[in-house]
């Protein structure tokens, strides 16, 4: 007996050999996962310094572009566009905006390290020394709160002894140890980052590199891209990266900005309220702001923990002016600074946050929003292509209400409420009074005109 070939047969096949082939690997991926991710570690740590040459250029670039497009404009308009310039002018322009954008960024490392870590490490010190008598000062004014007002004692007393001896093991045995620790040790972390210096130099090279030659980066990779896929493909993921480019530049380079200001309007309150370490609180509050939402939170409670145990009144006072601080941040600074550079609500920030900061830790954090605006972009761009493909209406809005979609002409047919309902009949009502009235005017009409003829 012949056998008669069909084709599904052969589409049958195919498709139940890749997914087998499907299920293999990923049972695969699951029994060798340690191996996978020591393999990727390492590969990271070979790769750091092209990855961090990379991010020093993407930083660095907003900067440089201004220098080529704005400084230098200034003294000759037709610097905006390379294509127009000459070569030697083209080179010029390109190797001066990144001699003054690289030593723009230098200035300010050197001023931070000159200013702030010598600060830092002195507010550290006298913290782990002092740190006994801002203790037992505590204890006193506590003490003292209680003789006046008894009732904080009723409600804060029994509390405060059940958890005393939580409280001072915490104290003596964690956290006086670790400032200590972290104060004595201060030239083992120098010499680890002499160590990273090593690869911050090579990145540093890497990324002189990409930004003298981003035009032609940029062109061989659209050339990849045309090649491997249609034209029309071909456009959608060119804007689609662009997209995320923008996204993730104007986030993360605004963040970073954003923090600086608010970290110096900090110190600047600190200094006014005469409170202790003043550089030291204002550079926790400018460091934990470039986490979206929850940074200013993050940032505040040891802040607060430190400032309660050497003078509680202070840590009332700061807490009062960082509730002001974050308010300005968030309706102020921030829209001025970052604008609508993410594009999406709240909820999907906080998704984001928890989401990425649980895969990636405080990394994830900073980059999860931007990351999840490129993901909510994209998906909203393939839901309204499909939309649009089905004739049907891509605003939000016509969906709040909706009740169905009619089979036929697709009209969108809302779902009546009471209210709505009371109302469409009023206005019915109203239209058909009109209607009569104006039958009864035209039949006024006719008759005269019967009469006048």
């Amino acid at each position: 007996m012949k056998f008669k070939w069909d084709k599904k047969y052969l589409y049958w096949g195919v498709t139940a050999l890749v997914v087998l082939a499907i299920v293999v690997l990923f049972n695969f991926l699951l029994n060798q996962h340690v191996a996978i991710k020591e393999a990727a570690t390492t590969l990271v740590k070979i790769l750091l310094p092209i990855i961090l040459g990379f991010v020093i250029a993407f930083l660095v670039n907003p900067l440089m572009k201004w220098f080529e497009v704005s400084f230098f404009a200034l003294f000759d308009k037709k610097a905006p566009d390379r294509r127009y310039l000459p070569r030697w002018k083209k080179n010029l322009y390109r190797i001066l905006s990144m001699v003054f954008s690289y030593l723009f960024i230098l200035i300010l490392l050197a001023c931070f390290i000159i200013a702030v870590i010598p600060q830092i490490s002195d507010s550290i010190v006298n913290i782990s020394i002092l740190f006994p008598k801002y203790k037992e000062n505590f204890q006193e004014w506590f003490n003292n709160l209680t003789l006046k007002y008894p009732e904080v004692y009723k409600y804060l007393g029994n509390y405060i002894k059940e958890n005393e001896a939580i409280i001072d093991n915490w104290t003596d045995t964690t956290l006086v140890p670790w400032l200590t620790q972290l104060a004595s040790k201060s030239s083992v972390y120098l010499l680890t980052i002499f160590k990273a210096l090593k690869d911050l130099i090579i990145g540093f090279i890497v990324s002189i590199y990409v930004l003298s030659k981003k035009e032609l980066f940029k062109g061989q990779a659209k050339k990849i891209v045309y090649s491997l896929f249609n034209v029309k493909n071909g456009n959608v993921i060119i804007k689609n990266v662009r997209m995320a480019s923008d996204k993730f530049a104007g986030f993360i380079i605004g963040k970073i900005v954003d923090s600086l200001i608010i970290g110096l309007l900090c110190f600047v309150g600190c200094q006014i309220m005469r409170m202790e370490y003043p550089v030291l609180l204002a550079l926790i509050i400018g460091v934990t702001n470039i986490i979206p939402f929850f940074g200013p939170v993050i940032g505040a409670i040891p802040c607060l923990f430190l400032l309660l145990v050497i003078n509680p009144l202070h840590a009332l006072y700061f807490l009062i002016f960082i509730i002001i601080l974050q308010q300005l941040d968030g309706n102020v600074i921030g829209p001025k600074i970052l604008g609508s550079s993410t594009g999406i609500s709240s909820f999907w920030v906080i998704f984001a946050i928890t989401v990425f900061g649980g895969f990636w830790g405080v990394p994830g954090m900073i980059v999860g929003v931007p990351l999840m605006a490129v993901i909510y972009t994209l998906i909203q761009s393939a839901l309204d292509i499909a939309l649009r493909n089905k004739e049907l209406s891509q605003d939000t809005n016509d969906y709040i209400y909706l009740d169905h979609i009619e089979l036929e002409d697709k009209e969108f047919v809302d779902k009546e409420l009471p209210s709505v309902i009371l109302a469409r009949k009023k206005e019915e009502k109203k239209l058909h009074r009109e209607e009569k009235k104006k039958e009864k005017q035209e039949k006024a009409k006719n008759k005269e005109n019967r009469k006048e003829k």
